[in-house]
């Protein structure tokens, strides 16, 4: 589970939350770890039985000052990461700014070569994800094609698959059978038809939606991913009825 659905105020609640639906791991965010300090959050996941399946938050390279993020802040998150024994630690690129598109790429590039160096000292990966195009605050890399490109060739570097943001790029599954070796994690979640076709962008439950959630879990299975799955349905609710809809993620994942 993501951290970020789960939101029960605190990083005791989001780690009960995830035990409670049955789930062995959780995608922590960096404010949370920041909140609580690495050795009480340890404690917490150990006290539950809960492993870290990424760590979310380490970095957002191009900053809205033109500059970039300072590869100590994210040494610091990279460390901590590896403490908590998570195997990846996520970062986006953040929005082009005033950058032509090539500079950006081959900022990006040098950023996370230096990254991944750090990362590969801390025994884990850096992983960039791709992002989708109505989300373009977030980052200018809006296919998996890109994503791999920007990773490629960097030892201790790979790629985030959020269905929710790249179910729609041609001959995606070409890329997945042919780079599934740098896909360190998956994210699932759908995608609301309504809401697209009136050119936003929100989240649904795995079963509905405009993404062939089941399909693509299938193929990646077919071509030889073994890493974690993480749910990411980012969906309004009240946080009393959040268990009841994990588990219900749960089961429709057990049963595909």
């Amino acid at each position: 589970m993501c951290e970020l659905v789960l939101r029960q105020g605190s990083f005791a609640g989001d780690v009960a939350l995830t035990r409670a639906a049955g789930v062995g791991g959780i995608a922590v965010t960096a404010d949370a770890i920041d909140s609580v300090g690495i050795d009480e959050a340890r404690r917490i996941l150990d006290g539950e039985g809960v492993l870290v399946s990424s760590y979310m938050g380490a970095g957002i390279i191009l900053q809205d000052d033109g500059g970039r993020q300072s590869l100590d802040e994210t040494a610091r998150h990279l460390e901590a990461a590896a403490q908590l024994g998570a195997p990846a630690a996520l970062v986006v690129t953040g929005a082009l700014g005033g950058l032509d598109p090539r500079e950006a790429d081959a900022v990006c590039r040098e950023w996370l070569t230096g990254a991944a160096a750090i990362a590969a000292e801390c025994g884990i990966q850096v992983m960039l994800e791709p992002i989708h195009p109505l989300m373009r605050h977030l980052s200018f890399v809006h296919t998996l094609a890109h994503g791999l490109a920007l990773v490629e060739d960097i030892d201790s570097a790979g790629v985030v698959l959020d269905v929710g943001h790249v179910w729609w790029e041609r001959d995606l599954d070409v890329l997945v059978r042919d780079n599934v070796a740098e896909i360190v994690s998956v994210q699932l979640t759908n995608v609301d038809s309504q809401a697209l076709e009136n050119f936003r962008y929100e989240r649904s439950p795995l079963q509905s939606g405009d993404v062939p959630v089941a399909a693509l879990v299938r193929m990646l299975e077919s071509f030889g991913y073994r890493g974690w799955y993480e749910e990411e349905v980012l969906v309004r609710s009240r946080r009393d009825e959040r268990l009841d809809m994990l588990r219900a993620s749960r089961e429709w994942f057990d049963a595909l």
